[in-house]
């Protein structure tokens, strides 16, 4: 066989039965997906150590036959050689000298459409391309194809590519001339630039995901001791049956014979296998053979006897597993005996469930949760405050030292994740096994989901592995993750499990009802905790804490959008929030709510204009910055001071220094003699009903005096901002607007 040095040294295509990356690069368990350069497809799951990337293709069908052995031997240069430095500057942060496997499959599929459209061209060798060609195919993906700048560009950066692979690693009829965008800029061959980024997927709606959440943490922390149990069962039933795989012996179904005996003379039904409705009832072999120590084979052989195919047709049941179901839902055992073949769809959910907790309440994307391993959130030990917050770690480093410092004596502290999405190695190219990232903070919920997953495992590996929870072709799916795709598909068919069995219940209200915005995908958990966090007193710091960013360095690292970053996002949501709140007090205010406080005109002004502006809808990111761009429309809630902030920096007491260039209000600490305060009838209202519940706790006898005490002078206090507001409300009309 050719070696595959002599055939990179080569400006030739390689012999077709060479292999495409060479095998003692790629680690032993992933070489069966090595492909030969003359094969019809090209997998790329050798070239990456990310455990949830996909399988991605080269698929040369993609090419027609003038053009086939052009482009493979130009994806083989692609693959095993790095871009020069000299190339690299001329196009900055989007060129690198080496690609991701993605990037890959989408810089060769870009090609293939680049071949089509030169054949139809009539042009049927590289070499032959000109100026005007490359010029007019731009022309042909922006206003022919109307494809959006960032793929037009990405395409242009595809054919520079090519162009640079072209003297050093292909013969000379193979060879693009320099496209003319190197040398002038992109800009004249681009559509113009959108205001929209790339990332437009929309948050899950809180009416989708808090009965989601909800039934996750159900699973997780209520169905789970449950589910575990008679997850050992079957495996343990599973063992023995295996066990059991040996050649038939005369007497080897003594069991059996006795266990059918019994049952035959109580009358008792016989467990069957009904996961398949479709076929004609069949003994459940497998639980069989555990139960009564009797081989498969020799199961299969009895009952297909005329005597017990008659007896099973009047006298069957399910095969139900003994582990006792303990937890209870509204008074009510959650869940009917456990069957032996229904058992593992429960145990996806189960993991669906995990899957769910973690990637909401931590943030995490979906590659690092899928990434996890078992040991990623060591026990917080007896430190109490430690108890109530927790580290998650990510996948062990491949020295063994899962990320610690060896001169800082193995502090947690040290101990990092991984990410995928910005991982880059010392050259700037991609790295596939990912890049060391700062702990992440997690509530017990996901601690409890990792121990779920933990408990389901080996005991080592990943958290979510192929090989364990998606047992089909393990040989193929060794050190690899369940894909998104798959998590996609399992939580789709998770709150179909749910709803059915919400409405069975008579749970109608507890439903997961379909998102407006299409279906609930893993990518959408990230973008949905961010907006809830960034709507809260202080958000914007925590977020930044939780998703290990400043905010002035996060447009790096989230979402990949990659003009406004996520302060444009989290100024879309401000923006949103504002434009919600104005224009439901200029509703409540229109039907004769009233208002008080020192902002109060300037609460009514501003609901007017918002209403009369945006009508309480911030459709675009233009409109966002317009909102914001108002002094006068800077309202912010305070929900737990019961106020509304009528932002004015100048005047802030919350920011005592007020000439600083703060853009939003410190609503942790709102003082009451702030000139940007008002309220509404609505916040009076809940005063009134918070004192109350106040004086009810202080009535406690349980409770000590001085902190009775407390309690009812913070119920007077609040009391007596109620009966302030009462005095001192205006309506639309005394603001003088109608």
């Amino acid at each position: 066989m050719t070696s595959l040095a002599v055939a990179l040294s080569a400006a030739r295509p390689p012999a077709r039965e060479v292999w495409v990356y060479d095998p003692d690069s790629v680690p032993e368990h992933r070489r069966r997906f090595i492909p030969r350069y003359g094969d019809d497809q090209w997998s790329l799951l050798a070239l990456t150590k990310n455990p949830s990337q996909a399988n991605d293709i080269l698929h040369w069908s993609w090419f027609s036959d003038t053009y086939r052995e052009t482009f493979r031997h130009a994806a083989w240069a692609l693959i095993h050689h790095p871009l020069p430095d000299v190339h690299i500057a001329k196009h900055g942060a989007p060129m690198r000298a080496k690609l991701s496997t993605g990037r890959i499959l989408k810089t060769v599929n870009q090609w293939s459409v680049f071949a089509e459209w030169l054949e139809k061209q009539g042009v049927t060798h590289l070499a032959a391309v000109t100026v005007e060609d490359l010029t007019e195919f731009a022309y042909y993906l922006s206003k022919i194809k109307g494809r959006s700048r960032n793929t037009v560009c990405s395409y242009l950066l595809a054919l520079s590519r090519l162009h640079y692979y072209g003297d050093p690693h292909l013969p000379p009829a193979d060879r693009l001339m320099e496209p003319p965008w190197i040398s002038e800029g992109q800009d004249d061959y681009l559509p113009a630039a959108s205001s929209r980024g790339e990332n437009v997927a929309e948050p899950i709606t809180p009416a989708t995901m808090g009965p989601l959440l909800v039934w996750a943490l159900r699973f997780v922390e209520l169905f789970s001791s449950d589910l575990l149990a008679a997850h050992a069962e079957r495996r343990r039933l599973h063992i023995r049956a295996q066990e059991l795989d040996v050649p038939i012996t005369p007497g080897c179904d003594a069991g059996l014979q006795a266990f059918l005996a019994d049952l035959e003379f109580k009358g008792a039904s016989v467990p069957v296998a009904d996961w398949n409705p479709r076929t004609p009832l069949a003994p459940a072999a497998l639980f069989l053979s555990a139960k009564t120590g009797t081989p498969v084979k020799k199961i299969h052989q009895v009952m297909r006897k005329p005597h017990w195919r008659a007896y099973i047709k009047d006298h069957h049941e399910p095969a139900t597993l003994d582990t006792p179901v303990t937890a209870r839902l509204g008074g009510q055992p959650w869940h009917e005996s456990f069957e032996f073949y229904r058992s593992s769809t429960l145990i996806k959910h189960l993991v669906t469930a995990c899957f769910i907790a973690i990637s909401y309440l931590t943030g995490m994307r979906t590659g690092e949760v899928l990434a996890l391993e078992t040991g990623c959130c060591p026990d917080s030990g007896a430190d109490q405050a430690a108890a109530k917050r927790h580290l998650i770690f990510g996948p062990v480093i491949e020295d063994g030292t899962n990320g610690e410092d060896d001169d800082e004596g193995g502090d947690p502290a040290m101990v990092h994740g991984r990410q995928f999405k910005r991982a880059r190695d010392e050259d700037g190219n991609h790295d596939s096994a990912g890049a060391v990232r700062a702990p992440w903070i997690a509530v017990p919920q996901v601690v409890n989901a990792v121990r779920v997953l933990e408990a389901l495992g080996p005991g080592d590996g990943l958290l979510f592995a192929a090989e364990v929870h998606d047992p089909r072709l393990p040989e193929c799916r060794s050190s690899r993750s369940l894909a998104h795709a798959t998590m996609a598909n399992r939580m789709t068919s998770f709150i179909e499990w749910v709803n059915t069995y919400a409405e069975a219940l008579g749970r109608s209200s507890e439903i997961i009802p379909p998102d407006p915005h299409g279906p609930v995908g893993a990518g959408r958990f990230r973008r949905t905790l961010a907006w809830h966090i960034a709507r809260r007193p202080g958000g914007l710091v925590a977020l930044a804490v939780q998703y290990g960013h400043m905010r002035t360095l996060i447009s790096e690292g989230y979402a990949a959008r990659s003009r406004g970053g996520i302060r444009d996002l989290l100024d879309f949501e401000t923006a949103r929030t504002v434009a919600e709140n104005l224009s439901n007090i200029n509703e409540a205010m229109h039907g004769g709510e009233g208002v008080s406080g020192p902002a109060a005109r300037r609460l009514i002004h501003a609901s007017v204009t918002e209403h009369q502006r945006f009508g309480g809808m911030i459709a675009t990111t233009r409109q966002a910055r317009s909102l914001l761009a108002d002094p006068t429309l800077n309202v912010f809630e305070n929900e737990e001071a019961f106020l509304l902030c009528n932002y004015d920096r100048e005047k802030a007491l919350c920011h005592p220094s007020r000439g600083g260039s703060d853009e939003a209000p410190s609503l942790g600490r709102c003082r009451s003699r702030c000139v940007n305060i008002a309220r509404t009838d609505h916040h009076a209202d809940r005063m009134m009903a918070a004192a109350e519940n106040l004086r009810t706790q202080a009535a406690s006898p349980l409770l000590p005096e001085p902190l009775a005490e407390r309690l009812r002078a913070k119920a007077e206090h609040l009391e007596e901002l109620a009966v302030q507001h009462q005095a001192g409300r205006i309506t639309l009309e005394d603001g003088q607007y109608t």
